[in-house]
C-alpha cells in the first residue's frame, strides 16, 4: 500500500537521518527536508517516521484518484472521531452513529458500508467487555462480507489535562475509549479510567470537569481552552470495511 508523506518544517531539524530510508522521496535543502510529490511504501514511511528525532514526518494512506465512492459509509461518531476521518477518505457520503454495532446493523439493510476499527471494544460501568469487533464480526457472518482491511495512521493523539490541575500534581482520573486505555496506563499511570464510547467524548468530559485528563485527538483537545496537551503521539489503527454482497466494488 502506498502512502503520502508530510514533513512539518517547524519540527524538521535537518538531521538527514530519513534520507537513507526515503531516497528519492525526500530532498534536503537549506537544512529542511521536503517530501517529493510521489508515493512511498507504507514500510518506508513508517520507518522514516520512527527514526525522525523530532517527529516531523507523518504519513497517510493514498486513495487512488476516482476511488472515493458514492456508496455511503456508516461509522462511529460524534464528529471528530478517527473513524469519521478515515471514512471520508473512502466515500463522499459519511453517516455517523453512536456505536460500531449500530454501524454494522445499518449495513445489513444494504446500500451502505460499515467502517469498524479492529480495536473496537465496549465496556459496561464495571469495565466488563460487553461488545467487541470480534463479536460483531461473528454476529454478522453470513449477512455481511469483509470488503477491505487496511492499516493507517490515526490522527495525532494526546494526553490532555485540565489547566487548573496544579503543576506536577498526579492525574487521578482520565477519560478514554476502551481501545485507547493502554495509553491511559502509559501516560497517566495509576489514574482511574473513566470509559467513554469515543475520543471526542473523552475531551468533552475533561473540559467539563468530569475528569482531570483524557486520551483524545490533538485537534479535538485544542477546541477546549480548559485543556492543555501534556504528551503527544501518533499510532496506527487497523480498519475493516463491511457490506452486503449487493454493493458494487
Amino acid at each position: 500500500m502506498d502512502t503520502g508523506l508530510t514533513i512539518d518544517p517547524a519540527r524538521c531539524a535537518g538531521t538527514g537521518v530519513c534520507l537513507p530510508i526515503l531516497g528519492e522521496h525526500v530532498r534536503l535543502a537549506d537544512g529542511i527536508a521536503t517530501a517529493a510529490d510521489n508515493p512511498v511504501s507504507m514500510e518506508q514511511a513508517r520507518a522514516a517516521a520512527a527514526c525522525c528525532p523530532n517527529g516531523a514526518i507523518s504519513m497517510e494512506e493514498q486513495v487512488p484518484a476516482g476511488s472515493v465512492a458514492d456508496t455511503p459509509i456508516v461509522t462511529l461518531g460524534p464528529a471528530g472521531t478517527d473513524a469519521e476521518t478515515e471514512a471520508r477518505k473512502h466515500s463522499s457520503t459519511v453517516r455517523l452513529v453512536d456505536s460500531f454495532a449500530e454501524a454494522m446493523n445499518a449495513a445489513t439493510v444494504g446500500g451502505v458500508r460499515a467502517l469498524v476499527a479492529a480495536g473496537y471494544l465496549a465496556l459496561d460501568a464495571r469495565e466488563r467487555a460487553v461488545d467487541s469487533w470480534a463479536d460483531q464480526h461473528f454476529a454478522h457472518t453470513g449477512t455481511l462480507r469483509l470488503h477491505r482491511c487496511w492499516e493507517s495512521l490515526t490522527k495525532p493523539m494526546c494526553l490532555a489535562v485540565r489547566r487548573d490541575l496544579a503543576p506536577g500534581a498526579p492525574v487521578t482520573t482520565v477519560a478514554a475509549h476502551p481501545a485507547t486505555r493502554v495509553f491511559a496506563a502509559r501516560y497517566a499511570s495509576g489514574a482511574r479510567l473513566v470509559p467513554v464510547t469515543a475520543k471526542p467524548l473523552a475531551a468533552r468530559a475533561a473540559a467539563h470537569g468530569e475528569v482531570q485528563a483524557c486520551i483524545a485527538s490533538v485537534d479535538v483537545a485544542a477546541r477546549y481552552p480548559q485543556l492543555e496537551v501534556r504528551f503527544e503521539w501518533q499510532p496506527t489503527m487497523v480498519w475493516l470495511l463491511y457490506g452486503k454482497d449487493d454493493i458494487d466494488e
